[in-house]
């Protein structure tokens, strides 16, 4: 078993300059894995697709593992923003509140596949990361303790499930069953 690295970006970029050599080593990502495949994506060959020197790259990132973290935090971000934005907009019954939270996560998880899986695969606390924002946002609209535990765990094993490949129903039919799912959840634990 190999030493645990860290898995930070090797240095926080101040200036605007740094800021865009950063965001394009990570958009650089999801194109080499969409052109090339996962088998693809080694530092020299997302230096190369970004733009900046292999050097550049490792200014920010000492090696791949800190480029899957900070893509990670990209999209615990991008899951941040729709769990606020959901709490924002709630009105109505917990029901429609439970279909916006679940819509918004299903469309968040059904962008870049393939890199959701790769990076889900790096990174492992993800999912148990993604389960705790969750019951804290459940925790906000309900105190039934079955239901802080039933939904926040079906709604994160079929949301990240939506990165498993092929999906032989299509992303929208797959969307829809995840929200009837949850909500057939939500009711039975209003009924037991």
């Amino acid at each position: 078993m190999s030493v645990k690295t860290d898995e930070r970006m090797r240095r926080a970029p101040r200036q605007g300059r740094s800021r865009e050599t950063v965001r394009a080593v990570l958009e650089a990502v999801p194109r080499v894995v969409r052109r090339e495949g996962v088998h693809a994506l080694t530092t020299n060959r997302i230096a190369e697709a970004a733009g900046v020197s292999i050097g550049s790259l490792y200014q920010y990132f000492p090696h791949k593992q800190a480029i899957f973290s900070a893509l990670h935090e990209r999209h615990v971000e991008a899951v941040h923003q729709v769990i606020e934005r959901v709490m924002v907009e709630r009105s109505g019954t917990l029901e429609k509140f439970t279909r916006a939270l679940v819509e918004g996560l299903v469309d968040v998880h059904a962008v870049e596949p393939e890199l959701h899986e790769l990076v889900a695969e790096h990174v492992p606390e993800g999912p148990s990361g993604f389960r705790r924002a969750l019951r804290a946002t459940f925790e906000r609209v309900t105190s039934s303790e079955r239901m802080l535990f039933v939904l926040p765990n079906v709604i994160e094993a079929l949301v990240h499930g939506i990165s498993q490949r092929p999906h032989p129903i299509g992303i929208a039919t797959v969307k829809a069953e995840t929200v009837e799912t949850v909500l057939t959840c939500l009711e039975s634990c209003r009924t037991a």
